[in-house]
């Protein structure tokens, strides 16, 4: 495809994003107007009231501020998960009696909501930040140990087997062999752990914490402050159309497009 060709095809793509973004504001004011005409404005502000509180918490600094707290916890337990999901995972892989003997435990942690974890970190450590660090750790590092060690047995045994006849060092068959082979499925599992972070770091700062947006939420609805409410649960919204479009997709394309290459070589 020529330059011109991939010029029009980024417009058109943009265009489309660009449709759907305001066809989707446009059923949002639908909705929320009419709850503001069944319910009155007490309960649901119309959609220009709720425009105007959000560019307030946007232009004061305060927004920002309060989504970057959430967004961080959230990506320090993912950084954590990944630690121990990657190691564990190569181990479990590797080793498959392991895989076979956590499956029911990682499973059940895997199907736990995310108040249980919740619910034990206010206990030991109180409230703060380790509550919604430790609910994402707890949430997404089953998607990266189950994810790791599916790729880790998946890798082609023959390749491995012809490394270790002509003593090709294990650092060298990692680097050239195990990395490549377990990469889309860290790339899948890593879009899966980034959706489900932001949302599982929102729960428990409404929980359990005294910031972050999730913590707005709470005090929004505790003062029946309706404006401030639909404004931080619209900028949840935002930040997760914004991680879904930017980091989740992208993420998924690119694991997609590495086990097509995989298999094409493994052939």
């Amino acid at each position: 495809m020529n330059a011109t060709g991939s010029a029009s095809a980024r417009s058109k793509k943009f265009a489309n994003v660009l449709f759907t973004c305001l066809v989707s504001a446009l059923i949002w004011a639908a909705l929320v107007k009419t709850a503001n005409l069944c319910l009155g404005s007490a309960m649901t502000p119309g959609p220009a009231a709720i425009l105007k509180k959000f560019g307030a918490l946007l232009f004061s600094g305060e927004m920002l501020r309060e989504m970057g707290l959430t967004a961080g916890r959230g990506l320090v337990g993912v950084f954590f998960a990944n630690v121990l999901g990657l190691v564990l995972g190569v181990l479990a892989g590797k080793f498959g009696f392991l895989l076979r003997l956590t499956a029911p435990l990682v499973s059940g942690i895997q199907s736990c909501p995310p108040i249980v974890w919740i619910a034990f970190v206010m206990v030991w450590a109180g409230t703060g930040s380790l509550v919604p660090v430790a609910t994402v750790f707890a949430a997404t590092v089953p998607f990266v140990f189950s994810n790791t060690a599916q790729g880790v047995m998946g890798l082609p045994r023959r390749i491995l087997q012809t490394a270790k006849i002509y003593d090709v060092s294990p650092a060298k068959v990692f680097r050239l062999v195990t990395l490549p082979g377990i990469m889309p499925f860290w790339l899948a599992g890593l879009s899966a752990v980034l959706s489900t972070a932001w949302k599982a770091a929102a729960v428990a700062e409404y929980m359990g914490s005294r910031d972050g947006a999730g913590a707005k939420i709470y005090w929004s609805y505790a003062k029946l402050d309706m404006e401030s409410l639909h404004a931080w649960a619209l900028a949840l919204i935002v930040f997760g159309l914004l991680v879904e479009s930017l980091l989740i997709t992208p993420l998924r394309d690119k694991a997609a497009r590495m086990a097509s290459r995989s298999e094409a070589c493994v052939r």
